[in-house]
């Protein structure tokens, strides 16, 4: 009943929203949201509820606007048109998303934490049981008797109940008024109290007793109050069962159609069988008891409850015409052992499964809560968070203890100044800076009292610590031993390579020593190849002479003879 009352202690997340860069869609969506609403208003009045209709029916989903369009008739548009019914449709709807936006401040936090609390809830419990005991004293007390305390006593209820009302309206919006739930509240406090006692009485308009017995209504409000105190386990059971009246609604108005159908086929079947037979038309009973269908519809109704239909109704047919046994005991096979038992059935199955969404309805509160306690932690770590690193040193985590949100948390949290160092050796992990997860998760663990199951949690830590510290220990010890091996084969390797470096150097002075006798040998083998080859020149230019001398003696010779 509290829907669309947006977050009172939120803290302002501009600026984790700037850092993430999830400002995008909301702003699309809020976009879309004021161009529809300038279409709906753009409309003809007979065109406009159309429109206002699809705007109403917006469901925010991921980021994203879907609309559902609702073919109404024109007359309905017209009518919600003049009225101004739309454009009151489309101002709760955007009330209701601007109150559910994690941005939303509450301008009366005071006020939503006051009527939100439990203390507050089982107040307003007592006193409308008190009224509701008042209510029937002063029914059973004689005429005129003490008139004057109970008048001043209801008065008292009226501003109590008018009271309650302004501070749900301060706290939860104008909105609150358009739910369900609260609307009936509404009624029940002004139509029952604020009306008939301070506007009609002054005016000296008769209050008729009906609208006195409404005053009995109040203890419906009851409801409410069970619907939040429902995950306490002390009040498990009368949920459950206030949940299985209410979800047995729709069963019990599909019961009636089958009884009253079984009936009237019986009824009918009755009705010529006994009421229109020349055996029994003398016989009274016979026709009082079946003497029209409505009247064997209503007979019949009394023996499918079993109401002393042995002898008032079976026996005295029977006597007459023994072979009626036979309808009767088809009747009850059918409507009482079939059809009850089977109506048991839907209604044992009926509270198994709230019994089933109750415990997951649970499961969801809790994790629900969870998420909203990380996310206004993770907006928290964010604000201190300086430099955007994702990460908080010492210097931005002890600078942050001035921010008003901090010591509100510190506050929640029973936790001093002072302590604050402590705090920060059991957050951290040894690495001298907190995450994300380190800080938000640590900071729910801290909250409140310790319970056995955080003990039993520490002490498995603290054996799962042991146990590792013992293989640990082993595997250190096992490491220095390798080493030591290591160290003896590296120290032989050592050695080695010595013995091998020293044979290498061997064969690198025997190799350079032979390389310079080589070196030397074809040295002398050029010299005596080049000797060699100036005496075969010497040679060949020796004969070249002789050959040019004997030709030129051979033509001195001839020239002679001539």
């Amino acid at each position: 009943s509290h829907g669309g009352q947006g977050r009172p202690g939120a803290m302002p997340t501009r600026l984790a929203a700037g850092r993430k860069g999830n400002t995008g869609p909301k702003k699309e969506v809020d976009k879309k949201s004021k161009d529809l609403k300038n279409k709906a208003n753009e409309r003809k009045p007979s065109e406009s509820i159309g429109a206002a209709a699809l705007f109403a029916a917006q469901e925010m989903q991921g980021g994203e606007a879907i609309l559902t369009n609702i073919q109404m008739p024109e007359w309905l548009e017209l009518v919600l048109a003049v009225t101004r019914i739309s454009e009151l449709q489309i101002n709760i709807q955007q009330e209701r998303e601007a109150r559910a936006k994690d941005t939303y401040q509450n301008k009366y936090a005071e006020s939503f934490r006051l009527v939100s609390s439990i203390r507050f809830e089982m107040f307003i419990a007592m006193l409308i049981l008190f009224n509701c005991v008042l209510i029937g004293l002063e029914a059973s007390w004689p005429d005129d008797a003490a008139n004057g305390v109970f008048e001043a006593i209801e008065h008292f209820f009226v501003a109590i109940f008018f009271l309650e009302w302004c501070l749900r309206i301060r706290a939860f919006g104008w909105v609150w008024v358009f739910e369900l739930p609260n609307a009936a509240d509404t009624f029940l406090v002004f139509g029952t109290g604020v009306l008939p006692k301070w506007i009609f009485e002054p005016m000296g308009v008769e209050v008729g007793g009906s609208l006195r017995i409404l005053t009995v209504l109040r203890a419906l409000r009851l409801v409410r109050i069970v619907r939040t105190v429902r995950l306490m386990p002390q009040f498990k059971e009368l949920w459950m069962l206030i949940q299985g009246l209410v979800q047995s609604a729709r069963p019990l108005v599909w019961t009636a159609v089958i009884a009253l159908m079984i009936l009237y086929i019986f009824g009918i079947a009755a009705t010529e069988l006994v009421g229109r037979r020349e055996l029994f038309s003398e016989d009274e009973q016979a026709q009082e008891l079946f003497g029209d269908p409505l009247r064997s519809m209503f007979t019949l109704f009394q023996l499918m409850t079993m109401d002393t239909w042995g002898y008032n109704i079976a026996r005295p047919i029977m006597q007459k015409d023994w072979w009626m046994c036979l309808f009767f005991v088809v009747f009850i096979m059918i409507g009482v052992f079939v059809f009850w038992n089977l109506i048991t059935a839907i209604v044992v199955e009926n509270a198994m499964n709230i019994a089933n969404e109750d415990t997951q309805q649970k499961a969801k509160d809790v994790e629900a809560s969870k998420k909203q306690e990380l996310k206004v932690l993770s907006d928290l770590f964010l604000q201190i968070d300086a430099d955007g690193s994702g990460e908080l040193s010492t210097q931005e985590f002890f600078g942050a203890l001035q921010l008003p949100q901090v010591q509100q948390l510190l506050d929640l949290l029973e936790l001093k100044p002072e302590e604050m160092s402590e705090v920060w050796y059991a957050l951290d992990d040894g690495d001298g800076v907190l995450t994300v997860k380190e800080f938000t998760t640590g900071l729910r663990r801290m909250k409140g009292l310790a319970k056995a199951k955080d003990i039993s949690d520490i002490l498995k830590r603290l054996r799962h610590a042991s146990l590792r510290h013992t293989e640990i220990r082993a595997q250190v010890d096992r490491f220095s031993h390798t080493l030591g091996a290591l160290e003896h084969d590296v120290a032989r390797i050592q050695m080695d390579t010595g013995e091998v470096l020293g044979l290498f150097q061997e064969m690198y002075h025997r190799l350079e020593a032979h390389c310079h006798k080589e070196e030397a040998e074809d040295h002398r083998l050029a010299l005596k190849r080049a000797r060699q080859r100036s005496i075969d020149e010497a040679e060949v230019e020796a004969a070249r002479a002789a050959g040019e001398a004997w030709a030129q003696d051979k033509d001195d010779d001839d020239d002679e003879d001539l």
